[in-house]
């Protein structure tokens, strides 16, 4: 018996203009237009007027949209288009789930929160799945040592991006940062630069090594949350501020 060959999984363009459609935007042309460069997709991601069609006649042949009219392909840019259910249940799946990889946050992560931000959808739900997907990831960051060269130095830099921007979407719902607070000063007057040369995170507490310019070193017991709140990772520098009776840390 000859097996049936499994459909070929939609292309993020497909996923994207499957989406427009659902949300209203009523045919090829106005898909177009939206993705276009200057479009108001296009800022994050563009596609041009034939590969539009291309999807557009892709999700027509997977029943996931359909034409006003029938399936006549004439003048097409201009021919209404409706999403069927089929793909109103396709589309709001893509847009409840996270993306797989920490480079799909450019581009995918980026179109579903927009997507649903036209709509009026709250985004915290999204965003905490997708924090969650990374967690393991964000938690190697603490344990991470010394960068060993350039693509672990890049790899770890953009994993603690993408966790500050997780953070900032939660705390905004318009994922626009708050304004910085403004810098305290600080009574304590031992205050020294230092480079972290170690992290050792407990139950409760957390450990953070430290080498002043001098080759000295200096150790700062502090919370486990305090270490998460100022995202302190191996090759940091920090400010180090030294009472008569603790060490405490802070970071510009």
């Amino acid at each position: 018996m000859r097996a049936v060959a499994e459909p070929t999984p939609l292309t993020l363009a497909d996923r994207v203009c499957l989406a427009l459609v659902e949300e209203g935007v009523g045919h090829g042309w106005a898909v177009g237009s939206v993705l276009a460069e200057d479009g108001e997709l296009g800022r994050i991601w563009h596609l041009s007027r034939p590969l539009v069609y291309r999807s557009v006649d892709t999700l027509a042949d997977r029943g996931l949209l359909v034409r006003a009219g029938g399936t006549e392909r004439r003048t097409r840019e201009r021919v209404a288009l409706k999403a069927t259910a089929k793909g109103r249940t396709a589309t709001r799946t893509w847009l409840g789930a996270p993306v797989e990889h920490l480079r799909d946050v450019r581009t995918e992560l980026l179109l579903k929160l927009e997507l649903l931000r036209r709509r009026g959808i709250d985004l915290h739900p999204l965003v905490e799945a997708q924090r969650a997907h990374f967690a393991e990831r964000f938690a190697r960051l603490t344990d991470a040592g010394p960068a060993a060269g350039p693509v672990e130095l890049w790899r770890r830099e953009q994993a603690r991006s993408v966790r500050r921007f997780l953070d900032l979407l939660l705390e905004e719902p318009t994922g626009v940062p708050a304004r910085p607070p403004t810098p305290l000063r600080l009574s304590a007057r031992n205050q020294v630069r230092a480079r972290v040369v170690s992290v050792q995170v407990g139950d409760v507490l957390a450990t953070v090594r430290t080498v002043l310019p001098d080759g000295q070193f200096l150790t700062a017991v502090v919370t486990r949350e305090s270490v998460a709140d100022l995202d302190v990772v191996v090759d940091d520098e920090v400010l180090v501020i030294v009472k008569s009776t603790e060490v405490m840390l802070g970071r510009p």
